[in-house]
């Protein structure tokens, strides 16, 4: 039997991340100061309640149930140095999922304050079980994956022995649909459905797949062109809900073992392009055959920023080779791109409407801090901020100024530094 996995806030296992949400209008040119997300981080420490020597894992989320990191729980003890925020902490049971004592995963939800600690204790409680045989053709279906799935977008995950047999413990309180997944993807059925199960109850189900698999290849396209970049997309069943993902190279995503019908897509941004959901046009899988003609379209532009960098003290003179990076609001980093020849830089990204972004030059390319502008030089950095930008909109922010470094630091002092007058 397999592992357990467990998602929370995404798309009943869907791996898919949502970036931030923005804002409009244009901030003022300051020297690069230490920003929010540098400042000193608190601690969240406290002790798991669970009898026994279990191995525990510790994970941590944003307010947005984004996935930040993890770490195994030393005993029942953990501590965590976190950025100043607001943070969800998942603990979880590592033992294998076939185990039917399992404990429930645990979500507590905490606020960081700057070099402050706060104390989070956290019961966790046995979770529930299902049990039972995959069939197929009228044999026993060894290997098969079976995924629980509950409409709290957690799912947990084991493979069936050679006999067929599976077991999912650790599950917390709630009702389940049950996806099978035949591992020769040649047998397929709807989910089994379970109701209503609360702590240490144990559920023994009986799961026969009765029709045979589809599938589908889908042309991933976007701004007309096929999609270059190799991307992780999940094809649903609109008729059983379940779901399979696969990674899409080349600008094509190859799904089988599909149920038959229709389908809809979720899928992540690529280029400029947001995450979208919808409709794979022209997907209508049937039993045993093989559908080669459906596609799936971006079509929502992020939000994008152009400009142009400029040597400080010969502001006459481009710079190449700027590194050219915006920072959330929060301090993730939204999108990069380097200047070109002219000094000019386009940055975009699937970027979804918002404010407070910082905008950060510095040196770059191949051979930093030195650029080539009216002398060779060392150059430090500059910001902008705060910014806002609008998804499908590209903002305008001019002539950015690059300041070279003191006199003092510059290897040939008779030419770079502020303290320099050009000839």
């Amino acid at each position: 039997m397999g592992t357990t996995s467990t998602a929370r806030r995404t798309a009943v296992g869907l791996l898919l991340a949502l970036l931030l949400g923005l804002l409009s209008g244009v901030g003022t040119s300051t020297v690069l100061a230490p920003s929010a997300h540098a400042a000193e981080k608190g601690r969240v420490v406290g002790e798991v309640l669970v009898p026994g020597n279990v191995k525990l894992k510790v994970r941590w989320f944003d307010k947005n149930w984004n996935f930040l990191g993890s770490r195994k729980v030393n005993g029942t003890i953990y501590s965590l140095r976190l950025a100043p925020g607001t943070y969800y902490l998942q603990f979880t049971d590592e033992r294998p999922a076939y185990n039917v004592d399992k404990y429930a995963p645990t979500d507590v939800r905490v606020r960081v304050k700057s070099g402050k600690k706060v104390q989070k204790n956290v019961r966790m409680k046995p979770g529930a079980a299902i049990t039972g045989t995959v069939r197929a053709g009228g044999k026993a279906l060894g290997g098969a994956k079976v995924v629980a799935a509950n409409a709290n977008e957690q799912s947990f995950s084991t493979k069936a022995n050679d006999k067929g047999q599976f077991a999912i413990g650790g599950l917390p309180d709630g009702s389940y649909s049950v996806f099978t997944y035949d591992r020769k993807k040649t047998w397929v059925d709807k989910s089994t459905y379970v109701q209503g199960l609360r702590s240490k109850q144990k559920r023994n189900i009986g799961i026969v797949l009765r029709k045979k698999a589809g599938k589908l290849l889908v042309d991933l396209r976007a701004g007309g062109q096929r999609v270059k970049e190799t991307v992780f997309v999940t094809a649903i069943s609109k008729a059983s809900g379940q779901f399979w993902t696969v990674k899409a190279k080349r600008g094509e995503a190859s799904f089988k073992g599909l149920y038959p019908g229709k389908y809809r897509m979720v899928a992540p941004g690529v280029g400029n392009y947001l995450p979208q959901e919808g409709a794979i046009k022209g997907a209508g899988v049937k039993q045993g055959r093989a559908d080669l003609a459906s596609s799936f379209t971006w079509k929502k532009r992020g939000a994008s920023i152009s400009g142009f960098v400029l040597d400080e003290v010969y502001p006459d003179t481009v710079l190449e080779d700027v590194a050219v990076l915006a920072f959330a609001k929060d301090g993730s980093l939204l999108g990069s791109a380097t200047t070109g020849a002219d000094g000019s830089f386009t940055l975009g990204g699937p970027i979804t409407t918002q404010g407070g972004i910082t905008l950060k030059i510095q040196p770059g390319g191949s051979n930093p801090p030195y650029l080539t502008g009216a002398y060779y030089c060392k150059f430090g950095s500059s910001s902008l901020s705060p910014l806002s930008v609008t998804q499908g909109e590209d903002l305008q922010v001019g002539d950015l100024l690059l300041p070279q470094l003191p006199t003092s630091e510059q290897d040939n002092k008779s030419n770079c530094g502020p303290d320099h007058t050009a000839p």
